[in-house]
């Protein structure tokens, strides 16, 4: 049994709703879904994924749009950056991929969909190297930026802004699950075909948060919690 719990978006604020719930609850890893900055500065990467840590937790993470460069070295120094990385945790096998699609705000880790496609098709073509047949895992694709047209990319006009290299992905990979965030606003978890589950915890300061509860295998639970209760 693995229990895993998605966070993102804290821009620089702590919320100590976090840390209550992670003493409170029996969580063996924290991942951090980006923008754990806002533009810098890097020394709070630190202070930040070191309270979480303290805990008694796991913590991986990766890099937001808003994040500075330096970010990943910020990450390692204390953690672990799962951006470009495949890893097997327990129940779970984890790809990691951080940054966005481009915004109209030119924050410093965007890139075109073509090039997150690119990136994102090696990276979920490691699989062959880390699963094992006979030994079920949770698939889990980690995003900043969230797949298009699903409820994680909806803002509050409607529209639907989030990355078409990340649907593609998902589509041709079908992990069980995506986790991102990026956009606030769309706190929820939603479905591509009847494979992926997409959540996107909503940001840190509004107390969201992603329960994953493997069972044993492939078998899990996911839902969106709040910090605060």
């Amino acid at each position: 049994m693995t229990k895993i719990l998605a966070i993102s978006d804290a821009h620089g604020e702590e919320n100590e709703n976090l840390y209550t719930y992670l003493n409170n609850n029996d969580i063996d890893l924290v991942i951090i879904l980006g923008d754990i900055t806002n533009f810098g500065p890097l020394e709070f990467v630190g202070t930040f994924i070191n309270k979480i840590a303290d805990c008694g937790v796991e913590v991986v993470a990766i890099p937001g749009n808003c994040d500075p460069e330096g970010i990943c070295n910020a990450i390692d120094d204390v953690s672990f950056c799962l951006h470009k990385n495949v890893i097997a945790y327990e129940d779970a096998i984890l790809f990691g991929f951080g940054g966005s699609n481009p915004t109209p705000f030119d924050t410093p880790g965007e890139m075109d969909d073509d090039e997150i496609y690119n990136q994102v098709y090696d990276l979920l073509d490691e699989y062959e190297k880390v699963h094992n047949s006979e030994v079920p895992k949770v698939k889990i694709l980690v995003t900043h930026a969230p797949p298009l047209n699903t409820g994680a990319d909806r803002i509050e006009s409607g529209d639907h802004v989030g990355s078409s290299a990340i649907q593609k992905s998902i589509q041709e990979f079908e992990p069980h699950i995506n986790l991102c965030g990026h956009i606030h606003e769309a706190k929820s978890i939603s479905k591509i075909a009847d494979t992926t589950d997409v959540a996107n915890p909503g940001m840190l300061k509004d107390n969201g948060a992603v329960l994953i509860d493997i069972k044993d295998g492939s078998n899990y639970d996911i839902e969106i919690i709040s910090l605060d209760e």
